[in-house]
């Protein structure tokens, strides 16, 4: 079961990295491969470890990736890096409330206190959705868009800017769709992982399904940058989110996610010790 939950749970990584390349490459202005994009994600999530939070090795990867990308701005680059994690969070949220909703009656039954879970992925995946969507595709003008920032944040003047900092990178519509439904894959292959290391300490009658309707908001509050990779935290919270399903080893469930989900983003030493000293600015050197 460990090897093929490893094997999931690295998989994301590659699914990611292709994510993140059609983001950056539609403003790029020489391509960026798929080997760098794989290289400076396995080495953000090596950092990931130490740094507080899920997307703590952005910072890490925002570095890299500046050294080997030309005619890309520092703005655009932290804007494409927001954006590549909404859209990442949109398919968690996504997938949840999709499985919650034909899962209903069962999680019903089982609980109906995961029912509140299951409004709350939905609130949260509509409001990004349509977010995501007016912001970041070109259903609205440029114009119409800025107007709507000004009037809305018209007394908060720091927000406004990173908004319209934000602006700079709208994407066409093929773009967003492939983005997130690689994004549906990432998550998918998460769950899995999570679901083969935990279901030989689960209760009998509790599906791989069920556990939708708590890992959304499990991983969404492990990924609040307080501790590395949401160590403490998250053992908290998925430790009272099980309880919901009758499951009363939560922390020792999410634990084993945790030295598994650790393990992978270890393999980001390797890439980070071949090419540390290649994008020293002395150097001039590139991937």
């Amino acid at each position: 079961m460990w090897i093929w939950a490893l094997l999931f749970l690295l998989s994301r990584l590659f699914i990611s990295s292709v994510r993140f390349q059609l983001l950056i490459n539609t403003k790029a202005k020489n391509k960026i491969t798929f080997y760098k994009v794989l290289v400076f994600d396995a080495i953000g999530n090596f950092f990931s470890i130490i740094l507080p939070g899920a997307s703590g090795g952005d910072l890490v990867k925002f570095f890299y990736i500046k050294k080997s990308t030309e005619g890309i701005s520092n703005t655009t680059l932290v804007s494409l890096l927001v954006l590549d994690r909404l859209i990442g969070l949109l398919g968690l949220v996504g997938l949840g409330t999709l499985v919650c909703f034909i899962q209903w009656d069962s999680l019903y039954a089982l609980n109906t206190g995961l029912i509140p879970f299951i409004y709350i992925n939905a609130a949260i995946f509509f409001i990004l959705a349509l977010f995501l969507v007016l912001f970041f595709t070109p259903l609205l003008s440029h114009k119409k868009v800025l107007d709507l920032i000004t009037r809305f944040f018209a007394n908060w003047p720091k927000i406004k800017s990173s908004f319209i900092d934000l602006l700079s990178i709208r994407i066409s519509y093929n773009v967003f769709i492939k983005c997130f439904v690689l994004s549906l894959f990432n998550q998918i292959m998460i769950f899995v992982g999570f679901w083969l290391m935990a279901s030989p300490f689960l209760p009998e009658g509790l599906s791989f399904l069920n556990m939708f309707s708590i890992i959304p908001i499990g991983m969404i509050g492990s990924s609040v940058p307080i501790t590395p990779s949401g160590l403490g935290v998250g053992h908290v919270l998925f430790d009272n989110l099980f309880k919901l399903l009758g499951v009363t080893n939560g922390a020792s469930l999410f634990n084993l996610f945790f030295v598994a989900y650790t393990l992978v983003n270890l393999l980001g030493v390797i890439p980070y010790v071949l090419y540390k000293d290649a994008l020293k600015p002395h150097t001039g050197n590139k991937l």
